[in-house]
């Protein structure tokens, strides 16, 4: 693998040094991996976790291609000339860990109950006092973080991605013996990525070798578990006040708050130098001021040593804030305080005092706040010390959130925001800018039943769509007036969470808020009048649903006007790049581009068993494409498979699968479309035999087969599980050709029929699932290596309809390939036990080399004429490309001959990716009886377990007349 030489791209963190300096070229560069202890620990000063007691040095150095092993304290680094060899050697490492008897561990339990749950009748109590945990999303990369690093002896150049430059610099420079104005760190072009513990392995193993070493990140690593963060505290005495700091003299909530977590609250080292033994100890970079939320504060890891997490370099100042934001809302409403005039009362800091009045004042928090049921509002505070910056700077923020739910579907409408901050060393922007970020700010937390993340949207990813008719107030505070930090943002979750539990007495402890989750705990909330009011709101969702199947049901529907113009101006280059992405995974334009035509303008001849469809035009012209497509016209055509001007369209267009599209992605793929160039194209119209040419007929097929639901994720799955199914099910369509389809062309029901197989333009496309016909069954990492190159060395190479589909996948990130790998990981069948996958592969190929009943077919001579030079082992190395082994090509063992026909007659002349050669077709040079012939031997000799195929005559001249029409 080479490393490609990425440029900084616009938003990308700030790294030291200049990027003037080009990293190495691929063949200067070594390859490294490393191996991690089963169990990691730091105490915020010494690493406390397993030791290395043994291992295999040797025979991790005698795999080919390896350079070295490292070996330094309980560090292991393997350094080889590609990523693979490297790999290979780490399996034969056979290391050995002595666990410490004191194991860490996450002690803090959440005693109220789920991390969603209701909260119970009574506070559960811990020593007298009242204890809750909450949950905070790990920051999750859609890549995994790489580093180059080259080490001259006087000096160290590393090339990575991350937000804690100078800290990287410091310990680097006492990781490698060198002063800290030898160490540059250069930016690599990735971004929302964090490098900080692969530059630390890469420059290391460096040092070691003294040549330019990459290391990437395991994608493991990226499938990082929620943050626990656990509050506890003390019932305030009787009478206890703050009359002293001005306060009204009511009680408090607590008296004294304790905070803990699995993470330490100081920003951890690199997992190398904690490794390798080196003391570092890094101050954490954000203090959240804890004594402003009761007279007495503490903050202490859930055990005496803390797990150092992927990605994570300590405990994020908002996972803290939210913690005990929500803990103290709890706690005040449990005791029926006010948690504004608590909050007044607690804390005696004169400039935090003064913001939460004004903002308070300016929300009219004490006036009569609830007009109808399920609205509400919360309020949350933070004050930090940002000791990233010299001098440290501090930040106050407070928020009140107002919102509204929907009990039928537990949707979150955002519908005010009062938001006040005080920091001294910020420029004055202009309100409207202001305004949008703390939008933005707050609906990262909001996530409706349909909306799942993807394409690696950030908080500066611009929808305009999307935005919200929230209002806001912006308090003015401080010297600077009207000012904006990312600090300042602390406290939105929190208020939003606290606004909920006001609205409907759910208490959700995990952001982002899913509606879903809102929905299923109002129907778990028991009697009561809320409880009837969602009776009512579900009655008037079952109205409403059975509305909607009447619409669908209707056989004409109006258009959607035109739009004379359409602002592009408004979509940020965030939303175009993703909504590209969008594109790439749908293949939106292998289907809309015909042979040799203009990208996406259509006419693509789609041959289906009831006649031909030709592929629309949509690039944004007026005339013949959709440049008069507004949205919502666009958005319909996408789930419901309606045309702007209120034609159905065929199912060919796999609107079936594109409506479990999110919110987001949709609008990304409009702005993208509209923001391409205008071609002029009239596509032939659709040639379909009666009674199928009938187009409102459709209307009683979406009615039958087609549900208008976004995706859901499944909440006992991973995130990664979550983001496959997403994009298989979706964008992707991938059941769209690998599924039966019944007499009606629709996708068969069933479990047991979702991915099954099934048949698209005279290709078939082989089962997915557990009735796949591969001799060797599919693993997530094969999976992996085929949709990222076309190739798998155990199954073959993509051909056919799916080699553009590689090609177009060759653009997503290499997160949603891994995804898409994984999801379909978990649905092939499970290995044979005992077996490894390469020794099943020698024992089909020798089987295939020995077999005497083949030598007497008359296909042996066809075969070593045409064949045998790629695909017969016995003749040496291959020509050019690679060699795929014939003993494991599915196509071969498949039940039907259609694919090994057509690749027979065509070849591969367009494969996924260059380096794997083209195959020649032997349709003008071998006659239907010579490729009967072919097949008979073929069939016999690489899968002689399985029945000869019938029918060959009839289903060659079918796919070659088919062809030639």
């Amino acid at each position: 693998m080479t490393a490609p030489v990425h440029r900084p791209a616009q938003g990308a963190p700030s790294h030291a040094g200049s990027s003037s300096i080009a990293p190495p070229s691929a063949g200067e560069l070594l390859h490294a991996v490393t191996l991690r202890p089963t169990d990691i620990a730091w105490d915020g000063s010494n690493y406390t976790g397993a030791r290395l007691s043994h291992l295999d040095a040797e025979a991790a150095r005698g795999t080919p291609g390896v350079v070295d092993v490292v070996v330094r304290q309980d560090f292991i680094g393997i350094i080889a000339s590609q990523p693979g060899q490297a790999r290979q050697a780490r399996t034969r490492l056979q290391p050995g860990w002595a666990v410490p008897v004191t194991a860490p561990g996450i002690s803090a339990a959440d005693t109220a109950g789920s991390a969603t749950g209701r909260e119970t009748a009574a506070p559960s109590q811990s020593e007298g006092g009242l204890s809750r945990t909450y949950f905070w999303p790990a920051p999750q990369q859609q890549a995994p973080a790489w580093a180059i690093a080259q080490y001259s002896g006087d000096a160290l150049v590393v090339w990575t991605c991350t937000r804690h430059s100078d800290a990287l610099r410091r310990e680097l420079s006492q990781l490698c013996g060198l002063p800290q104005e030898a160490v540059r760190i250069i930016a690599n072009g990735q971004i929302d990525t964090e490098g900080y513990d692969v530059a630390a392995d890469a420059a290391l193993l460096s040092r070691s070798c003294g040549r330019p070493v990459r290391v990437q990140q395991d994608p493991d690593a990226l499938n990082a578990q929620p943050i626990s963060v656990s509050v506890s505290g003390t019932p305030a005495p009787a009478g206890a006040s703050r009359d002293s700091a001005g306060g009204s003299g009511s009680p408090l909530p607590v008296s004294e708050l304790i905070v803990s977590s699995d993470l330490h609250p100081g920003r951890r080292p690199s997992i190398a130098a904690l490794l390798c033994g080196f003391e570092i100890q890094h101050r954490p970079e954000h203090v959240v001021c804890m004594a402003d939320c009761a007279p007495q504060a503490r903050h202490l890891p859930a055990s005496s040593d803390a797990r150092p997490q992927a990605g994570m370099l300590g405990l994020p100042a908002a996972a803290q804030v939210f913690a005990q934001e929500s803990f103290f809302d709890e706690a005040c409403a449990l005791r029926g305080h006010d948690p504004v005039q608590a909050r007044l009362d607690a804390i005696d800091d004169a400039t935090g005092r003064e913001l939460i009045a004004s903002v308070a004042t300016r929300a009219k928090w004490s006036q009569a706040r609830r007009k109808h049921s399920y609205e509400g509002r919360g309020f949350a505070y933070a004050h930090v010390i940002d000791q990233t910056r010299q001098p440290p700077q501090e930040v106050w923020s407070a928020w009140v959130a107002d919102i509204r739910v929907d009990p039928a579907t537990g949707a979150i409408d955002l519908t005010g925001l009062t938001v006040g901050h005080n920091t001294g060393a910020l420029q004055a922007s202009p309100a409207p800018r202001i305004e949008e970020d703390v939008r933005k700010a707050a609906t990262r937390w909001l996530r409706d039943a349909s909306s799942h993340d993807s394409w690696g949207a950030s908080p500066e990813t611009d929808f305009p769509l999307a935005r919200s008719a929230t209002q806001v107030q912006l308090v003015e505070q401080g010297p600077v007036g009207l000012a904006w930090s990312r600090d300042a943002e602390l406290p939105a979750a929190a208020a939003i969470a606290n606004a909920i539990h006001d609205a409907t007495g759910i208490r959700l402890r995990q952001p982002p808020f899913d509606a879903g989750e809102l929905k299923r705990q109002l129907s778990l909330a028991g009697s009561g009048g809320r409880s009837r009011k969602a009776a009512y709101g579900l009655l008037g969702g079952m109205a409403a649903a059975a509305g909607s199947l009447l619409v669908a049901a209707m056989p004409w529907r109006p258009a959607v006007a035109p739009v004379a113009n359409i602002d592009t101006s408004i979509y940020s280059a965030a939303a175009i790049e993703r909504g590209r992405l969008v594109a790439a995974a749908g293949d939106c334009m292998v289907c809309h581009t015909a042979e040799g035509g203009v990208p996406n303008a259509g006419g693509l001849a789609l041959e289906t068993p009831f006649g031909k469809i030709y592929t629309t035009n949509i690039t944004p012209d007026k005339e013949t494409g959709i440049g008069a497509w507004s949205y919502a016209a666009f958005e319909r055509a996408m789930r419901e498979g309606i045309h702007r001007d209120g034609r159905h369209l065929y199912p060919a267009f796999p609107y079936t699968a594109f409506a479990k599209m999110s919110d987001a992605d949709m609008q990304s793929l409009y702005a993208y479309l509209m923001t391409q160039e205008p071609v002029t194209n009239r596509v032939e119209p659709t040639q379909l035999s009666f009674p199928y040419s009938m187009r409102p007929l459709l209307a009683g097929w979406n009615l039958l087969f087609h549900k208008n639901e976004t995706y859901q994720p499944d909440p006992s799955q991973t995130a990664l599980w979550n983001r496959g199914a997403y994009l298989v099910q979706g964008m992707g369509h991938c059941a769209a050709c690998h599924s039966p389809r019944n007499a009606l062309g629709a996708e068969k029901s069933g479990e047991q029929n979702f991915l099954a197989g099934g048949f698209a333009e005279g290709w078939e496309a082989p089962a997915l699932n557990a009735l796949s016909k591969a001799p060797i069954p599919w693993t997530e990492e094969e999976l992996y290596g085929y949709l990222r190159t076309g190739y798998s060395s155990l199954h073959g190479v993509a051909s056919g309809p799916m080699a553009p589909v590689i090609q177009s996948m060759a653009e997503l990130p290499d997160q949603d390939v891994r995804a898409i790998a994984h999801y379909l990981g978990t649905l092939a069948p499970a290995p044979s036990a005992g077996v490894s996958p390469a020794l099943q592969a020698a024992h089909l190929e020798e089987q295939s080399r020995n077999d005497q009943r083949v030598l007497s077919l008359a296909g042996e001579n066809l075969f070593q004429g045409a064949c045998a030079v790629c695909h017969d082992a016995r003749e040496g190395p291959p020509l050019f490309g690679a060699r795929p082994s014939l003993a494991l090509n599915t196509n071969l063992h498949s039940d039907s001959p259609d694919n090994a026909i057509q690749i027979l007659l065509h070849g591969i002349d367009n494969p996924a990716m260059a380096e794997l050669g083209y195959m020649p077709g032997f349709g003008d040079s071998m006659n239907d009886e010579q490729l009967e012939t072919l097949l008979e031997y073929l069939r016999m000799r690489f899968a002689p377990d399985k029945p000869a195929w019938e029918g060959l005559p009839e289903k060659i001249r079918s796919l070659r007349e088919g062809a030639e029409g």
